[in-house]
């Protein structure tokens, strides 16, 4: 697979979950042995944790700032945003507008996303919602 196809295997999962706001876009585009984290989820682990993200904003807006792709890696920095609506790391509903961003690097194998490792600043998210 090409560099530029691997990040558009990336850019497809993101905007189909995120801003196409369907869950089950993680059973279309993640390997069945799927890892996050070092958490072996797959994609109906995932799912179940993309379905939480969403209901916890609305709207939720997605965009990737930078992609990079290196060997079987696509590394993607990302700003996000919305209403708190819903429970989120631990915080009940506030209604406020949260805006952050994330670095996620995602592993491609065989067309799909077998791994992922994300990072954010959680402080600074539960802040905005308290």
């Amino acid at each position: 697979m090409s560099l530029e196809h691997n990040k558009e295997i990336v850019r497809s999962f993101y905007g189909e979950a995120i801003n196409g706001r369907d869950a089950y876009a993680c059973e279309r585009w993640l390997a069945k042995g799927f890892v996050h984290n070092g958490d072996k989820r797959g994609p109906q682990g995932q799912r179940e944790v993309v379905a939480l993200f969403l209901a916890a904003f609305e709207p939720l807006r997605h965009e990737i700032v930078l992609l990079l792709a290196e060997d079987d890696l696509v590394a993607a920095h990302q700003r996000w945003s919305g209403r708190h609506v819903g429970e989120f790391l631990g915080c009940p509903p506030s209604g406020r507008d949260v805006s952050f961003t994330s670095t996620a690097v995602l592993r491609i194998a065989g067309g799909e996303i077998a791994q992922a490792w994300d990072e954010m600043d959680s402080a600074a998210v539960v802040a905005q919602m308290s």
